[in-house]
C-alpha cells in the first residue's frame, strides 16, 4: 500500500491537476466565443431611421424583411455596389 503522507500528495497532485485541465478548457471555450453563435434579437422599432420592408412570396407563409435605410447597399459610380 502507499505510505499516507505519499497518498495525500498523489490526491493534491490529482487535484490540482483536474483544475488545471479545467481551466485549460474554459480559456480554450473563451476563446472560441463568436457574436454569430448568439441568437438574433429582434430589431427594435426605429424612431428616427427610415426602414424599407420587402416581402418574399416565395414560400407558403410570406417573409417579411425589414431593413433600415442605413443598411441598404449605396450604388456608386460607374454600377459598382458598395455597403
Amino acid at each position: 500500500m502507499i505510505d499516507p503522507v505519499t497518498d495525500r500528495a498523489l490526491w493534491g497532485v490529482v487535484a490540482l491537476a483536474i483544475s488545471f485541465i479545467v481551466l485549460v478548457i474554459g480559456i480554450l471555450y473563451a476563446a472560441t466565443w463568436r457574436p454569430e453563435h448568439e441568437p438574433p434579437q429582434a430589431l427594435a422599432p426605429a424612431t428616427a431611421e427610415e426602414m424599407y420592408t420587402y416581402t418574399c412570396y416565395c414560400h407558403r407563409e410570406p417573409v417579411h424583411v425589414n431593413l433600415r435605410a442605413c443598411e441598404l447597399p449605396r450604388r456608386h459610380a460607374r454600377g459598382h455596389w458598395r455597403r
